[in-house]
């Protein structure tokens, strides 16, 4: 798998990562669709994981003095009972109601921020604590434990910058959360560990060029650019 499709797989993990520093998420939301073209779920999964985690660990120490930890920590601490809760109701609950609900909700706010890009709510740093267990236990159903904390991040009246980092910060511990799980499933297998390895240094350059994208672009155009990325997400939870 490694040597046939290195390459490509490179290619579209650099391209993801170029979103992830621009948007501070998304590089799973274009690459996984794409390598998964040619691979199988069991091997995509863990080298999209790992690779879009290592490459936030220099993101985030460019990031270090935007990265709103008196708002993550709450949001990560509180996704870990939460995604608990979520394996739980993996058993019962039926994935393509509440996805076509979330990807509705996730559509309409982005034509929301769109057309209104001035409202911005300063609400208690507290409300990260229901978002981060919603995220949690979407992440535990689901696999989907983004757009919870995505749209607490673009409520915020926060520069782009701080946006970006509380998100590389958050992303960053629930992919090793991720990935803890994976090496318990036995999918970390030594062809996923070489793929990842050597794609990493991809994933690495095309943050830190995505980052430096973030600083050069106005406040608006990021907006637009995160609204218009959550619709994607949206849309993409609907026909899911």
């Amino acid at each position: 798998m490694m040597s046939e499709y290195f390459l490509l797989t490179a290619l579209i993990i650099f391209t993801g990562a170029l979103l992830q520093g621009l948007a501070g998420f998304g590089g799973a939301l274009l690459s996984m669709p794409l390598v998964l073209l040619y691979s199988d779920p069991q091997w995509a999964a863990p080298v999209v994981v790992l690779c879009y985690t290592v490459n936030r660990i220099p993101a985030i120490f460019i990031l270090r003095k935007d990265l709103m930890w008196d708002h993550s920590l709450f949001l990560i601490v509180a996704t870990i009972p939460g995604a608990f809760l979520g394996a739980l109701l993996l058993k019962t609950m039926e994935p393509g109601l509440i996805m076509k609900i979330l990807g509705t909700v996730l559509i309409l706010f982005s034509v929301y921020k769109i057309a209104t890009p001035r409202v911005k709510l300063a609400f208690s740093r507290l409300w990260a604590i229901p978002t981060g267990f919603l995220s949690g236990i979407l992440g535990g159903a689901f696999g989907t434990d983004g757009p919870p904390v995505v749209v607490y991040a673009a409520l915020k009246p926060w520069a782009k910058e701080q946006v970006v980092g509380m998100l590389q910060s958050f992303f960053l511990f629930a992919n090793a959360i991720i990935i803890g799980i994976y090496q318990y499933h036995g999918l970390l297998t030594n062809s996923v560990l070489e793929t990842s390895v050597a794609a990493v240094p991809f994933a690495i350059a095309g943050i830190l060029i995505g980052l430096k994208i973030n600083r050069r672009i106005s406040q608006r155009r990021f907006e637009i650019i995160l609204s218009v990325v959550i619709g994607i997400l949206g849309f993409t939870l609907w026909v899911r």
